[in-house]
């Protein structure tokens, strides 16, 4: 009786649906779902007539299917993996931002200006200030006295940079009115 069955549902060019789905051990519902993502039919069924499937040529679709299911699952298992590795990335990277260990660029670019515009305006006061001092560094000391007060002061200024604690530069001072002019004598 089973073997009627079986010859009745093959025909000369294949198996019908039902026979198919006993064959693979699914359901017909699931071959039907198959031929929408692409499972080949032999013959396409017209009216009432049934389609036909070449057996071997679905379980050769099927073993494709399935080996594309695998490299599609270990790409996503890549994907996955990478993702969260750069979520761990930015958890700890939000971590140091809280504890103030990294600061926005932001925020660094304001501070470091402030710091090269303070050395700056230093350096550039560095000749006012130091040409009374070295003047009369130079008479006694000579060249030797000019260059440890020059090493002193650039010393200064390096030593404020590096530990961020800038002082306003002083305004060099003017001699007074007295001192500029120069004493004119009386002749008698």
């Amino acid at each position: 009786m089973q073997k009627q069955a079986e010859k009745a549902s093959k025909t000369r060019e294949g198996l019908t649906r039902l026979a198919l789905a006993a064959a693979l051990g699914c359901a017909v519902r699931t071959i039907h779902k198959w031929e929408a993502e692409g499972l080949p039919v032999a013959v396409r069924g017209r009216g009432k007539q049934p389609s036909q499937y070449d057996e071997l040529a679905v379980r050769a679709w099927l073993q494709t299917r399935e080996s594309q299911i695998r490299q599609d699952t270990a790409g996503l298992t890549a994907a996955r993996t990478q993702r969260e590795h750069w979520q761990a990335k930015l958890a700890h990277q939000q971590y140091q931002v809280r504890g103030r260990m990294l600061l926005p660029v932001e925020q660094v670019d304001r501070i470091w200006s402030g710091q090269v515009a303070a050395v700056r305006a230093r350096l550039l006061l560095m000749p006012q200030t130091l040409a009374d001092k070295l003047l009369r560094i130079g008479a006694p000391d000579g060249a030797a006295g000019i260059e440890r007060e020059l090493e002193r002061a650039i010393h200064q200024v390096l030593t404020e940079l590096s530990t961020g604690k800038t002082t306003k530069p002083r305004k060099p001072r003017t001699p007074s009115r007295a001192r500029r002019t120069t004493p004119q004598h009386k002749e008698n």
